[in-house]
């Protein structure tokens, strides 16, 4: 019952719209109608030649008069002509059907042009056109740069979208992006259960919802709402401030990032731990985009320019990874936690945050501006000074490249990946859970590895089960008691050729993880298998474990291809020779 209220809810809100604004000019024209039409009717006309006596117009005559007189079609005077009294009643109708018209075109118009008419036929539009959706989608509430990155790298994957957004004219810029498809987009508030029901929560293709509106409280609403309406589908909400309530249970979501938090705890991971760092970016980052660099930020003393939300989650991290922080500040200066009031744009400012003997620098305002301001001037004063960057706006992202820094902070960018390596991979969640339990040596051998899969860039990394909808073959040669081994997966396309570049990061068996098994590791039914690899590899290896055919060529290691008769021509062949 809920689900078929949402749907109607948008179309009825226009019929009623409709109603409530055309009652009284409908009522006017009937009323008009009727008392012409009477009147007509009981006029007398021209006396009968025959008998004399007046002749009158039948009711349905008078309205057909009527009908085309005022509509001003004008058909003349029928089925006789009219007399001096028919003619003196006829000229009143005119005007007054006239005016009639006249007042309920005008009224239409102005229902026609309305704000809260077009926002009704809006989103009717719009929820007609996600009722044409039959495939899976996801609502991304918010489509502001996070937004915007989340779309594409959702289009660039395969997945449809919808989108929601307060600001009409950010929704005008992402229509003007290129997609695969024409994703649906309304401007309204994401906030309002009704307008998520619109964009589809309640459907069964509906695959998750990705809060990313411009304020926490927004984002939390959509979170709820989506726990109380549709419990099944997964949130991915975006937060910026460390006080927002981001318990499960209370804030709805199945995935919350702080981007700050996020990437201060990141910043310490790189100081401490730079090859789990660099694996983890790889991990995260956007399929075919360059491998990221190899950060070592040093340790010792740094200077934080900027004690907002960013700048005391990288102060604390700092802190707790064995450096020594002081703090430029002018807003925040009063709260005893700032070292230097300033900006950090001036010589005098930084010398008395303690250049000299600093290793690194965290331009963490939020003006892009401002940041460039204090990397340049301390990059002037010190070259080898290891310098961070918050980057607020992607349109910045040339001025930042120009500048060269050391190390970007991207919030947008840093919540886009994450929300993405979910979607795409929820196993890969559980692998990134226990990359903390590796060593740097483990690290930086599974990053060389990673590096060769998808010649230097970015992998694939993807993920398939071993069930009736996804591997079909190889589920029917385990079940008739075949063995299948993760070498034999990946065996060579062709004779002379080395096998498939494809690394296994983990098998999920029922509640064990098995981390990066060895070639000879066999496979069972249910398993899921998490890869890293190029796309050819990804097609390769997804029709071996789906058709019989390739499954056995993979398996046999000959290499036989083709049907039935080829094959048994090239076993034929084979046992001759031999």
């Amino acid at each position: 019952m809920q689900a078929t209220t949402g749907r109607a809810g948008p179309m009825s809100d226009v019929v009623y719209l409709i109603m409530r604004r055309m009652r009284a000019p409908l009522i006017a024209l009937i009323v008009i109608f009727t008392i012409c039409t009477a009147g007509l009717a009981l006029t007398p006309g021209e006396p009968d030649p025959v008998t004399g006596e007046p002749t009158s117009l039948t009711f349905f005559d008078a309205l057909y008069v009527i009908s085309y007189t005022a509509t001003t079609i004008g058909f003349g005077e029928i089925p006789e002509p009219f007399s001096i009294e028919q003619r003196m009643w006829m000229t009143l109708t005119i005007f007054v059907t006239v005016t009639g018209w006249y007042y309920a075109l005008v009224t239409m118009f102005a229902l026609m042009t309305e704000g809260t008419f077009q926002r009704a036929l809006r989103m009717g539009r719009f929820a007609k056109r996600i009722q044409g959706l039959r495939e899976p989608f996801y609502i991304v509430c918010g489509a502001g740069e996070t937004g915007v990155l989340v779309c594409q790298g959702l289009d660039r994957l395969g997945y449809r979208f919808v989108v929601i957004e307060r600001d009409d004219s950010m929704l005008q810029q992402l229509r003007l992006m290129e997609f695969r498809s024409d994703a649906p987009l309304i401007a309204a508030d994401a906030s309002q259960p009704a307008v998520l029901a619109s964009a589809g929560l309640l459907s069964p293709h509906c695959r998750g919802v990705i809060a990313v509106v411009d304020d926490d409280e927004s984002n939390q609403a959509v979170a709820v709402t989506t726990r109380l309406l549709a419990p099944r589908v997964p949130v991915l909400a975006r937060i910026r401030d460390a006080k927002t309530e981001t318990h499960v249970g209370v804030f709805g979501g199945d995935l919350v990032i702080n981007p700050f938090e996020r990437f201060a705890e990141q910043l310490g991971a790189a100081v401490t731990a730079p090859q789990r760092y660099r694996l983890r970016e790889i991990l995260t980052g956007l399929e075919g985009d360059p491998l990221p660099d190899e950060y070592r930020p040093p340790r010792g003393h740094w200077i934080v320019c900027g004690y907002g939300r960013f700048g005391r989650a990288v102060v604390l991290e700092l802190r707790a990874t064995g450096n020594t922080v002081s703090v430029i500040d002018q807003e925040n200066f009063e709260s005893g936690a700032v070292d230097v009031c300033g900006t950090g744009a001036d010589s005098d400012s930084l010398q008395a945050a303690g250049l000299d003997k600093a290793v690194g620098l965290v331009a963490g305002n939020s003006s892009d501006t401002k940041n460039l301001a204090v990397a340049v001037t301390a990059r002037d004063l010190k070259p080898e000074l290891f310098i961070v960057t918050r980057q607020n706006h992607t349109a910045n992202a040339p001025l930042f490249e120009a500048f060269a820094d050391d190390l970007a902070m991207v919030p947008s960018r840093i919540v886009a990946s994450e929300f993405l390596a979910r979607i795409t991979t929820p196993l890969l969640v559980r692998f990134l859970n226990r990359l903390p339990l590796r060593t740097e040596d483990e690290c930086a051998a599974l990053t060389a590895r990673l590096s060769e899969v998808n010649a230097g860039r970015i992998p694939v990394i993807w993920s398939v089960k071993l069930d009736t909808k996804n591997a079909a073959a190889a589920l029917d040669y385990l079940n008739d008691g075949g063995k299948l081994t993760l070498g034999q997966l990946k065996s060579p396309l062709q004779d002379g050729e080395p096998p498939l570049s494809v690394e296994v990061l983990l098998v999920g068996r029922a509640r064990r993880v098995i981390e990066q098994p060895p070639d000879d590791f066999e496979l069972a039914s249910g398993d899921e298998l998490l890869f890293a690899s190029d796309a050819r590899c990804v097609r390769w290896i997804t029709l071996r474990l789906a058709n019989t055919n390739q499954l056995e060529n993979a398996i046999n290691e000959n290499l036989l291809r083709g049907g039935y008769i080829w094959r048994w021509l090239t076993e034929r062949k084979t046992a001759k020779h031999s």
